[in-house]
């Protein structure tokens, strides 16, 4: 075998396996033009050397091993293309990448619903954020309201004993306690409101 690769080196054949990417996998592919021209050197040489008296029945017989070998090899490699061509046109791989494609789509419209959910969610929170705070300021106006009351209420009760003490001023003080009891009504109905 060392006699054929220094016969076809010498003769400048070149590599006789090449080897492209296939689906991600080194797919070896017999370059023929060369093996044919390499059979063709070496036919020459062997009848050259046979025409000398010389013995190579056992490199004939290995050479000829040699390249029915590559032509079974080549034979297998355009079945297995053959195949493969077979296989991505084969309704099985159609369905199959149909479905794919589907989910894909389907992946794709759900992301856009989950997207606009969590739009509207974060408008949602938003909008109870600025509900929390018109509480927060209604609850502060009751306190307020409510202290006022309370005002109102003690200066009613002294006007209540300051009108039975003073029997002079007592019809003014009963104007200033119905104003008060108004205000008064007024402003618990203002509480209830805000309650």
């Amino acid at each position: 075998m060392e006699t054929f690769s220094k016969l076809t080196c010498n003769n400048g054949v070149g590599p006789i396996i090449n080897t492209p990417q296939e689906h991600g996998e080194e797919v070896p592919i017999v370059a023929k033009p060369l093996v044919l021209k390499a059979k063709d050197d070496v036919e020459v040489i062997l009848n050259d050397m046979s025409g000398m008296g010389a013995y190579i029945s056992p490199l004939q017989n290995s050479l000829g091993s040699f390249f029915r070998l590559v032509a079974s090899y080549d034979q297998a490699q355009s079945t297995l293309i053959d195949k493969t061509i077979a296989i991505k046109e084969s309704e099985l791989y159609l369905k199959a990448k149909e479905q794919l494609e589907l989910l894909l789509r389907e992946r794709d419209e759900k992301s856009k619903e989950v997207f606009a959910a969590c739009k509207s969610l974060e408008k949602a929170r938003k909008k109870v954020k600025k509900l929390k705070t018109c509480q927060d300021i209604a609850k502060q106006e009751a306190a307020e309201m409510e202290s006022k009351v309370s005002i109102a209420e003690e200066e009613f009760s002294k006007c209540s004993d300051v009108s039975l003490a003073m029997g002079n001023a007592s019809k003014v003080m009963e104007k200033k306690k119905q104003v008060l009891e108004d205000a008064l009504q007024d402003l618990v109905n203002y509480k209830l409101y805000l309650d």
